[in-house]
């Protein structure tokens, strides 16, 4: 099977979460015997051209642009787009700490012509395309300007994430390859702009969302990104498929008791808390983090009166990280902060050395947070998010012997202070009173996996199916 991956980031970029995890598909995708052509553009700022073989230059065929290839030299399947015009800049979407880029829909419209330009011109022709984020205007330009060669070729888009911006203006519908007719509300128009997102979804044949919870959320609640009635609309094309993690990092070598101990009492000792038998929690307030920090004020007091200890990752810009620090200054064998990690390798440390990851709302789109979690033996404490359950959380009932000793999580209905408290109580209990029923809890949550061969599996039922 020919399948054909555009990305608008490109994985030299070692911070970016979508660059991470779309060549973690398609390495998946390559595990599974799938031949995948992986596209990103050539970031200059980003990327080492000796890195990369010399390719050929062509003539795109949306704005009649020349422009080359280049190949990595460590896989000649992971192609980039050069174009200075528009790849040769500071940032991927913006200048640092500055406003997008006003010409992202052409840049981004550019890329993905270039590369359906490359397949007619080398004549690769696959099976399905799969596209991320801004390459999901593919879905159009195959109707449009590569019409033919792509016929009934499936498009897949995977949205990632659809709180940014999108829009452009409507002036520039020809030069995006949009078929002009689909400019209204039902089409890809939003609020008198074009909007890439709804154009993206409009023309792929199935939208694919990070997990079920996140789907859920789109359809049933008002996040940010006001789409919730278009995509109501178009809820045959919904689908979810849980993004994995890189089970490589994500594990715990040997006894694992051990070894969270472990870390655990290095952490401790590295923070100044007590290295005593509390139980530690570790909360992680990030722009996904939802009423956590308003919970956590709120029962901060009761915190306190517990046998247990806490560690805030929290951005200083962060509205709520005054008051955590004053209350830190005075308990600091208690409660630690900590800067937000800015990679894997710090928030593994962390999370391994926690016996509970706590986390309300959260509107992180693929709960990547969780698994990370999960994978290193920190139960979740939470609220259930949607009806549906995500990544299968069993929520411990301490009324029933047999769901407590399967549960790996404790859950509350709601984002409720009161019921978020009741359910750490218990856990405090459990923890501190029976050893070999956490330690159960503990095994359970570990075996709770998602890797990305999972996700890549669930991915190709749908291309070999007659769904599309």
């Amino acid at each position: 099977m020919k399948i054909l991956v555009i990305c608008p980031e490109c994985y030299p970029v070692s911070d970016s979460p979508l660059a991470r995890a779309v060549f973690s598909i398609v390495q998946a995708y390559r595990r599974q015997g799938v031949e995948a052509l992986n596209f990103s553009p050539f970031f200059s700022q980003f990327a080492n051209e000796n890195d990369c073989l010399q390719g050929q230059n062509f003539v795109e065929k949306l704005g009649n642009r020349g422009y080359s290839v280049l190949k990595s030299i460590s896989c000649e399947s992971d192609l980039f787009i050069r174009y200075n015009d528009y790849f040769d800049r500071p940032g991927i979407y913006s200048n640092p700490g500055e406003k997008s880029y006003n010409d992202n829909h052409l840049r981004f419209s550019f890329l993905v012509s270039a590369v359906l330009n490359y397949c007619v011109e080398t004549d690769f022709k696959p099976d399905a395309i799969h596209v991320h984020e801004w390459g999901g205007i593919a879905g159009a330009l195959i109707k449009t300007v590569y019409s033919g060669y792509f016929a009934n070729t499936p498009v897949l888009l995977t949205a990632h994430n659809i709180r940014y911006d999108y829009h452009s203006n409507p002036d520039d519908i020809s030069k995006l390859g949009l078929p002009a007719e689909g400019f209204d509300m039902d089409g890809y128009e939003f609020w008198g702009k074009v909007s890439m997102l709804k154009a993206a979804m409009l023309y792929s044949n199935r939208i694919v969302f990070t997990s079920a919870s996140y789907m859920d959320q789109l359809l049933n609640t008002d996040l940010p990104g006001g789409m919730r009635g278009f995509l109501e609309s178009h809820r045959k094309k919904l689908c979810n498929i849980q993004s994995g993690i890189d089970y490589d990092l994500w594990n715990i070598p040997g006894n694992s008791a051990d070894f969270k101990k472990q870390k655990k009492d290095a952490l401790r000792a590295e923070l100044g808390l007590d290295v005593d038998s509390s139980l530690l929690i570790y909360s992680h307030l990030d722009s996904y983090s939802g009423c956590s920090a308003q919970i956590i004020s709120t029962i901060l007091a009761n915190l306190l009166n517990m046998n247990l200890q806490l560690i805030i990752g929290i951005s200083e810009n962060n509205s709520n990280y005054s008051y955590f620090n004053s209350v830190q200054e005075k308990h600091k064998n208690r409660i630690a902060l900590l800067p937000l990690s800015e990679n894997d390798e710090g928030l593994y440390q962390r999370l391994v050395a926690s016996d509970m990851f706590f986390s309300i709302s959260s509107s992180e789109p693929s709960l990547a947070l969780f698994l990370k979690a999960a994978s290193v033996g920190s139960i979740q404490l939470s609220n259930k998010r949607t009806q549906k359950p995500y990544v299968n959380t069993i929520p411990f009932d301490h009324d029933s012997e047999e769901a407590s000793t399967k549960a790996n999580a404790f859950l509350c209905e709601d984002a409720s202070p009161d019921l978020i408290l009741e359910q750490l109580r218990i856990a405090e209990s459990v923890f501190h009173e029976k050893k070999s029923l956490w330690a159960k809890l503990v095994s359970n949550v570990e075996s709770l996996k998602v890797s990305w061969d999972d996700t890549v599996k669930n991915y190709l039922l749908f291309f070999e199916s007659d769904s599309y």
